[in-house]
């Protein structure tokens, strides 16, 4: 299990701190834990899910991804 600090999560996820934290705010980003006093963190897992929610079905080599298909009107 590795604990990720705000600089690594906002790499990892590619968002600024504060977008993360009024995320967090607003109850659609995971929330840290206390590592030590003043200081939190997350767990890698944590944000691995996250990503894989907001990611939906993985891509498949050979498919059109929802993100290349045209716009419905």
């Amino acid at each position: 299990m590795n604990a990720l600090r705000i600089k690594q999560v906002a790499t990892k996820v590619g968002l600024g701190q504060s977008t993360i934290y009024r995320m967090i705010a607003a109850g659609t980003f995971p929330k840290p834990f206390e590592l030590v006093p003043g200081r939190v963190a997350w767990i890698e897992s944590d944000i691995d899910a996250w990503l894989a929610e907001r990611a939906g079905k993985r891509y498949q080599p050979g498919e059109t991804s929802q993100a290349m298909q045209p716009m419905q009107q």
